[in-house]
């Protein structure tokens, strides 16, 4: 039995931590915050309730893989809702496609689904399940026949050329663009092989947890405590020197092995900067830095039936919008606006006659050292609501009864995340897209990460996958 220190309890570190202690391992989580799920959480406010982080689960297979590794059911925990349409896309000149069953049977999607479908054949399995050194063993015999895919892999040609050279519908080419945000990058830059992305969402489905999906994180906490596992909620890790961990308040632990769940970029400037060296550093804070996000969480009065569970308001100029988040660094003059309305399918989340607005905005991550003032919080909030009267909606500023803003600033403060980025690098680059952070901390036998900002990168299912390769790992050095 080893001890283990998870600094984080976000999704990651909570699969790291039910893994190792069902493995017999003794594992204490410090969490900076009140409550587990890092930015899985819920808020509450005048009766209103909205979720904030992730809206959506695919791949939920790898969330049932996590509870049966525990000994338990995802049906004793969750319930697990398949929504018929996994958003609504709408465009000013009055075009609204829903991405359902019959979205998905179009001839051009269809077409585009078989060419993603060999993306994920040949470097699924190696890329979701191996950390990177250890990608050859997915490339064995029987796999062999999946390599007639790997032009669509080793290919420079970014999502974007690969998208607008497949579609002639620009409201389809728009909408596979629009998935290389999964992790927070502009399409323009991110290389051909994320049109995996797609075919997840067709293949897998989109997921939705009844009651929130924060209750995710909840109930892998509970799972947690039930397999031994002790929570210090309120204790923020400021320091690490290769074999004691100090807290905010003076306490320490001496771990075997250190799990952080912590933004990788974060840590390298934060608590673990004594391991880390200013090369290192460097390095890691060369790279692009993936969108942040600008949110409105809105209590409105009644119920619009333009609206689905989730929707997307598309900018006119969608080049002009990354290219200001990314290379000018500025809030989009114009920006895609995404909409997430749990109500509709968790009426308790709004009172009666009611919806909860999830608004996010991608905006560029920023400098703590300029944060989001007042007065710009207030006028942003009001571009987004002047933008939204282009699609017909120019009634909602009169129905909100109940709103609060999130800002870049508020990600970094809350997340400790690195100028408030999402998902650590953009993918705007081989490098970057494969071959992230590694889940083992450079020059180190015992330190490791599990998280959005480290392979395999951002979203639920890859964030889970990542702490069960760094169980695996810690499992292979305590043996």
């Amino acid at each position: 039995m080893k001890n283990i220190l998870v600094v984080g309890a976000g999704l990651g570190g909570l699969a790291a931590a039910i893994r190792l202690a069902r493995a017999g391992h003794a594992v204490e989580v410090w969490e900076k915050n009140d409550a587990p799920g890092g930015k899985l959480r819920e808020l509450h406010l005048d009766g209103f309730s909205w979720g904030t982080g992730p809206s959506l689960l695919t791949m939920p297979h790898v969330l049932r893989d996590l509870f049966s590794a525990a000994g338990e059911r995802v049906e004793d925990h969750l319930d697990l809702v398949r929504l018929d349409s996994a958003c609504r896309y709408f465009w000013t000149d009055g075009t609204v496609i829903d991405e359902d069953a019959a979205f998905w049977s179009r001839p051009e999607v269809t077409r585009f689904l078989d060419y993603s479908r060999g993306i994920y054949e040949l470097s699924g399995e190696a890329y979701l399940n191996l950390p990177p050194g250890d990608f050859w063993r997915a490339f064995t015999p029987r796999n062999w026949p999946k390599l007639r895919h790997l032009g669509k892999v080793a290919t420079t040609r970014t999502l974007a050329a690969e998208v607008e050279g497949r579609f002639s519908d620009p409201h389809l080419r728009q909408i596979f663009l629009r998935f290389a945000t999964y992790n927070g990058s502009s399409p323009y830059h991110t290389p051909a092989t994320f049109n995996i992305i797609p075919y997840v969402e067709a293949e897998f489905g989109a997921w939705y947890v009844r009651g929130g999906m924060n209750v995710i994180s909840e109930s892998l906490a509970a799972i947690a405590k039930h397999q031994g596992v002790v929570f210090r909620y309120g204790t923020t890790a400021i320091g690490w020197d290769s074999r004691k961990a100090t807290a905010h308040d003076g306490s320490t632990s001496h771990p075997d092995f250190l799990v952080c769940n912590a933004d990788v970029l974060g840590a390298a400037t934060g608590f673990l900067a004594g391991i880390t060296p200013e090369p290192d550093r460097n390095r890691l804070l060369r790279p692009d830095l993936s969108t942040s996000g600008y949110i409105l969480f809105l209590g409105v009065r009644g119920s619009d039936p333009r609206l689905g569970h989730h929707n997307i308001f598309f900018s006119d100029d969608y080049p002009r919008e990354f290219d200001e988040i990314h290379r000018k660094r500025i809030s989009p003059a114009e920006p895609t606006i995404y909409i997430s309305v749990s109500s509709r399918t968790d009426p308790a989340h709004a009172p009666g006659g009611h919806d909860n607005y999830f608004i996010l905005v991608n905006i560029p991550a920023r400098d703590p050292a300029r944060p989001w003032t007042e007065a710009e919080t207030r006028g942003y909030r009001d571009l987004i609501l002047r933008r939204l009267a282009r699609f017909g909606f120019d009634d909602l500023p009169n129905r909100v009864v109940a709103e609060r803003p999130f800002t870049a600033s508020d990600f970094a403060t809350r997340d400790l995340a690195h100028h408030g980025s999402l998902y650590g690098w953009a993918s705007h680059s081989i490098r970057t897209s494969l071959f992230r952070p590694t889940l083992r901390a450079p020059g180190t036998r015992n330190v490791f990460f599990a998280g959005g900002t480290t392979h395999p990168g951002g979203g639920i299912p890859l964030v889970l996958l990542s702490g069960k390769m760094v169980a695996d790992l810690i499992q292979r050095e305590a043996a």
